[in-house]
Formats: C-alpha cells, sequence, structure tokens
C-alpha cells in the first residue's frame, strides 16, 4: 500500500469541514475530494453538529470566524459527541490559546495562514494515522492491569470499564504501554506517535497526557498511572 495514496484504504476516509467562509470551504473540498477522500462540508456550526452524529466522519476541521471562547466550546461539543480527530484552524499564534484548544480536545492546531499544499499534507497524514489506529494489530494491546482494543480504540480497566481514546491518546497509550516501566524520552515519543511533524511539540505532549490522565483516573488507588520523569514519560504498574 502506498502510504501517500487514500485511495487504496479500504474504505475512503470522511474528513468533515466546518466553515463559516464562502470563498473558502469550496477550495478545501476540492482539494480534499481530488486525493480521493469524502469531503462533507458545513458553513453552519448547528448543522455541523448535527451532522457529526450522522456521518462519523474520520476526521474534523474547525475554520470559524469566531472568538476565541466560541471556538473552544464548539470544540468542546466535537469532543463530546466524537472522538475522531479534530484539527482547529487559528488566525494567529498565539501560545495561550493553542495550549487551551488542546487542553478542550483538539488533537491538531493549525495557525492560519496556511498553504493548499501543507493543508493536504496534514489531511493526509491523518488519514494515515486515523487508518492505522482502526485496523492496526489485530489482537488488544494488554498490560497486567489494562487493556487496549484497536478496533473500538478504547482502553479497558481492571473493573471492565471503557474508556474512549482519541487517536492520539490511542497511540500514546500503546506506545507506552508496549514496554511498561520503561521511560520514553519526549523526543522518541514525538517522533513515534506524531512522526516527527513540526507542530508536534512537547507542548501537545504534555496535553496529550493530562487528558489521558484525566480519563484513566488519577487516584492513589489506581493499579496503573503515567508518570512522568525528567525528559519523558512511563506507563507503570503495581
Amino acid at each position: 500500500m502506498n502510504p501517500d495514496n487514500p485511495t487504496q484504504f479500504q474504505a475512503a476516509p470522511r474528513v468533515l469541514v466546518v466553515c463559516d467562509q464562502s470563498d473558502t470551504a469550496p477550495i478545501w473540498g476540492y482539494i480534499i475530494r481530488e486525493k480521493g477522500l469524502i469531503a462533507i462540508l458545513e458553513t453552519s456550526v448547528q448543522r455541523a453538529l448535527t451532522r457529526l452524529a450522522e456521518v462519523n466522519p474520520d476526521l474534523v476541521i474547525v475554520d470559524v470566524n469566531a472568538p476565541h471562547p466560541e471556538r473552544l466550546e464548539l470544540c468542546k461539543k466535537f469532543r463530546t459527541t466524537s472522538d475522531s480527530p479534530l484539527l482547529l484552524f487559528l488566525p494567529a499564534s498565539n501560545e495561550t490559546e493553542i495550549l487551551d484548544a488542546y487542553q478542550a480536545g483538539v488533537d491538531e492546531c493549525v495557525i492560519k495562514p496556511v498553504s493548499p499544499a501543507v493543508f493536504l499534507a496534514k489531511i493526509l497524514a491523518w488519514a494515515r494515522r486515523g487508518q492505522m489506529v482502526s485496523g492496526g494489530a489485530p489482537s488488544p494491546t494488554r498490560s497486567i492491569t489494562l487493556r487496549l482494543d484497536p478496533a473500538r480504540r478504547a482502553a479497558v480497566t481492571p473493573d471492565r470499564q471503557e474508556v474512549k481514546l482519541t487517536n492520539l491518546e490511542f497511540r500514546l497509550l500503546r506506545l507506552l504501554m508496549s514496554r511498561p516501566g520503561y521511560v520514553f524520552p519526549t523526543g522518541e515519543i514525538i517522533q513515534s506517535v506524531w512522526g516527527g511533524q513540526g507542530e508536534s511539540d512537547a507542548a501537545l505532549l504534555k496535553n496529550v497526557v493530562y487528558r489521558l490522565r484525566k480519563k484513566l483516573g488519577s487516584d492513589a488507588g489506581e493499579p496503573y498511572s503515567i508518570q512522568t520523569w525528567p525528559g519523558g514519560y512511563s506507563f507503570q504498574e503495581g
């Protein structure tokens, strides 16, 4: 399989584009469809929330002209409805807004302006990553206390509670669980989970770890935990 050709996937990835700019939305849709992906365009936020549940997209792109708090609220609504990868377009490189977005469940922030070539590269990269998660190893990843199910993109706790994970959360946890107790250096994690993409940095990793800990529980009585070490992270049991 050629990783740069998404048309070779078993099913073409579905990309929901939420864009309230009438001159930009058709361009994004055209670029996506030219590569064999399914583009679902919505200019209305309310309709997009409805379509999200109907079409269950493989990727969601949010590019709306709205104040920062409104963008965050929209992303939170998407995240409570779907665990599909979520890309948010931002008008400027504001560190506080970027960190807010990651904490709200965004998988990647894209700073505008962005060229069609870079836009397409990000779409194809996320399509590949999503396909790897859904069609990866057929057997679940296990530890003594926690089990990962790639088919459902979920973690199953010792009391059989299923915890839904985003693509980034799932890939990170799978990597850490592959060697319990081993401290993975930050650079190695970024390379393995994000493929060394420019905007996938330590700040993003820190926020994904924060979200994982929140989902999996951080009580002292938990039989597993994600530990922070100088320069890296590890999955600990016991």
